[in-house]
């Protein structure tokens, strides 16, 4: 056998092993989280529940530049499905991944449909269809006699495997503040890190980046900020290893299946841009020579390795829901597919185009930031010139040493090609992935005036 075959029969193995042990521990997660009683849950999802219909199905925050929305309906959901495991058949429960299941009292139930999430006709808008979460989870903890169930098997719901031990001691209000504090412990650690392993202005340029997006507004919703945490771990993890380029492939391809596992489809991009711009920063801070066939090579295996752990891993899902609960969920799924990349059509033509999709998630990144940032880069060249004008800056390789980042640059310009009408629609989310061309752009324009005496004195 040549040894390329064998080489490439080696690492598939791994490969196959690694996604065989990660369904395991998500099984077992899952499972051990599973078997808590929701009994033990029911004061503190009740006091979540009084919280959230307060607070209704979006949250604005006035920032004066610009209103941050975060849609607490979809957290409402969340706390719904933990309330709704039944710890008796845990694995059934977390698999099918019911809202507004009480054993004893649920008689009707409803798989998972081709577009929307139902919801008891109670709590369903006769003006426009909207369903009112947040009304319904309160409904169903005080005393509303909620006979139909609601499946949403075409998510893992990793995320059950954090809230539900949350909800054991936490409310609501609990949680936020927890995942605030985490949130906080995870960004100065990672900044911290960046600052003592590559440079200060590394550090400096994550935080202009994630203050760009309101990452500390994003800590208000629990749907939204665990993607970001799973992103901040897996740089901190890089920034920790010996070797970061030791087994690269297997390293994304475990974040992708983790961000699948946690993640509602909100902006899983981020734990992808965000890691594979610290991966290229340590790189080329050990590096001795520019290398450019193994920067693009480099960027493809971590891209790939991600979309595979990310893709494998939520179809795992759906040929499990098949297969052994009957649910016809993988054609659903596709069906669902389809409709979030390009949306409904009107005589034949999509409604959504990558251009009007683009403006609009940039509408929501501000332009009173936009500009700063840019505003910021500019100045930051300036000043790069002033203090290099008598010395020698290679341009061209600089430009070599920025082709990661411009890659990177483009990722979420990808997102919103195949997402359409998912990133047209939850824009006050998907928008925040832009955060990862805020970063590359940041260090495009502090690489590419870099005279060699500043590069070598950075990486003493």
């Amino acid at each position: 056998m040549k040894p390329k075959i064998k080489n490439g029969i080696i690492v598939l193995i791994k490969f196959i092993l690694i996604f065989v042990i990660l369904l395991g521990i998500y099984f077992a997660i899952m499972t051990l989280t599973s078997l808590i009683p929701s009994g033990m849950l029911e004061n503190n999802v009740r006091e979540s529940s009084e919280t959230l219909v307060q607070e209704g199905e979006k949250v604005t925050f006035d920032l004066k530049y610009k209103e941050e929305n975060i849609f607490t309906f979809t957290d409402a959901l969340m706390i719904n499905t933990a309330y709704s495991i039944d710890n008796n058949h845990p694995i059934e429960s977390f698999i099918l991944a019911r809202k507004n299941y009480i054993p004893g009292q649920t008689t009707e139930f409803y798989p998972d449909g081709q577009y929307n999430l139902g919801a008891n006709e109670n709590y369903i808008s006769k003006e426009n269809g909207d369903l009112y979460q947040t009304k319904e989870l309160y409904g169903l903890m005080h005393g509303d006699n909620i006979q139909d169930s609601y499946e949403y098997a075409r998510y893992w719901h990793g995320y059950l495997s954090i809230l539900r031990p949350l909800l054991l001691l936490f409310n609501y209000s609990g949680i936020r503040i927890v995942l605030a504090i985490i949130t906080l412990i995870s960004i100065v650690t990672l900044i911290t890190l960046l600052c003592k392993k590559i440079s200060i202005t590394s550090g400096v340029i994550y935080g202009i980046g994630l203050l760009a997006i309101s990452i500390f507004i994003v800590t208000k919703s629990i749907n939204e900020i665990l993607i970001f945490i799973v992103a901040f771990i897996s740089s901190i993890i890089l920034l920790l290893k010996k070797n970061p380029e030791k087994n690269i492939g297997i390293f994304f391809f475990v974040v992708g299946s983790v961000s699948n596992f946690i993640d509602l489809l909100t902006a899983p991009l981020v734990t992808l841009g965000i890691t594979a711009i610290t991966y290229f920063l340590l790189v080329q801070r050990n590096e001795s020579k520019v290398n450019i066939k193994r920067y693009i090579l480099d960027f493809l295996k971590i891209c790939i390795s991600w979309a595979l752990g990310y893709g494998i891993t939520w179809l795992s899902k759906w040929v499990i829901t098949e297969i052994f609960f009957g649910r016809p969920i993988i054609s659903q799924a596709i069906e669902q597919a389809v409709f979030r990349s390009n949306g409904p059509q009107i005589n034949g033509m999509n409604i959504f185009s990558l251009s009007n999709v683009f403006i609009r998630n940039m509408e929501y990144l501000s332009s009173p930031v936009a500009i700063t940032i840019l505003i910021a880069a500019v100045i930051y060249i300036i000043v790069m010139m002033i203090i290099n004008r008598n010395k020698k800056i290679d341009f061209k390789e600089n430009l070599k040493k920025c082709l990661p980042y411009i890659l990177i640059f483009f990722l979420p310009v990808i997102w919103y090609m195949v997402l359409k009408q998912h990133s047209y629609t939850h824009v006050n989310f998907t928008y925040r992935i832009l955060v990862i061309s805020i970063i590359s752009l940041l260090i495009i324009a502090s690489k590419i005036l870099v005279s060699k005496n500043m590069e070598d004195s950075r990486k003493q």
